[in-house]
């Protein structure tokens, strides 16, 4: 597991990797749109469960997906931080000037739950589909725009490669990092121009190397004779059934139910 591109594609033969791509996408545009909605404890707990038992199911170590999120770590504890001092409230407890409120608490709870939840999602979707199957299931999913001349196939290539190189960008970008500190880059300095300059010695190969990339990417379909049309037929076609039927229920229930108000 250590040697999997978190967020890469990673064959397997679970029930989630059989789902069809349009189950797994419509169940976690679901699940994003329940916590955007509502920030209710049974909402945030029923999703949070959901994922890890998708996550279960899908025989994805949950470990190496958590230590994966490691440079996303700072962003949920300063949310969570901000969200206690700067919300209004019942004083909780107090560090000299700044007090934390029993509503701020709450809040950074949730946001913590509703950002980990988004990222688990994405995670676990880009984990258990192709990109094949996935722009298919995209493509499937936005066809009634195309009588809008809406260019749906473009769109779903383009949301395909993104999500594909997203993990690769990271790896690489942690490797050259790696290769300036070797070289005795000052990344801890306590100049910020020291430091700036080096993070522009990361940067600028990283931008250097995605160009290329996508060169190289946009000549491979080239010269297979893509044109990003609805001309192309797949060698398999998606296939909607009753497992996909019962996971989209029981994501509907789950999402749904408790945003009704009694």
């Amino acid at each position: 597991m250590k040697k999997i591109k978190l967020g890469s594609y990673t064959p397997g033969t679970s029930l989630i990797h059989q789902l069809d791509p349009r189950t797994k996408l419509l169940g976690g545009f679901a699940i994003i749109i329940a916590i955007l909605v509502d920030n209710s404890w049974p909402v945030l707990t029923l999703n949070t469960v959901l994922i890890f038992t998708v996550i279960y199911l899908a025989k994805i170590n949950l470990k190496s997906v958590l230590q994966g999120v490691k440079w996303l770590w700072l962003i949920f504890f300063l949310t969570f931080v901000v969200q206690c001092i700067y919300t209004q409230g019942e004083p909780l407890f107090s560090l000299g000037p700044v007090i934390v409120t029993r509503e701020g608490v709450y809040r950074g709870v949730a946001t913590f739950l509703r950002l980990l939840i988004l990222y688990l999602s994405s995670t676990v979707l880009t984990m258990t589909t192709s990109p094949m199957k996935l722009a298919g299931g995209l493509e499937a999913l936005f066809a009634p725009l195309n009588r809008l001349k809406v260019p749906v196939n473009q769109f779903a290539m383009l949301m395909t490669i993104s999500l594909r190189f997203i993990p690769t960008l990271l790896e690489e970008a942690e490797t050259i990092t790696r290769a300036q500190k070797s070289r005795g880059a000052p990344f801890a300095s306590p100049k910020k121009l020291v430091r700036l300059k080096t993070t522009l010695a990361v940067l600028i190969p990283l931008v250097v190397g995605s160009l290329q990339r996508a060169t190289d990417l946009a000549t491979a379909m080239e010269s297979r004779c893509y044109t990003g049309g609805t001309h192309y037929s797949r060698t398999k076609n998606l296939r909607f059934g009753r497992r996909d039927l019962v996971a989209l229920a029981i994501t509907a229930v789950i999402c749904i139910f408790p945003l009704i108000k009694y």
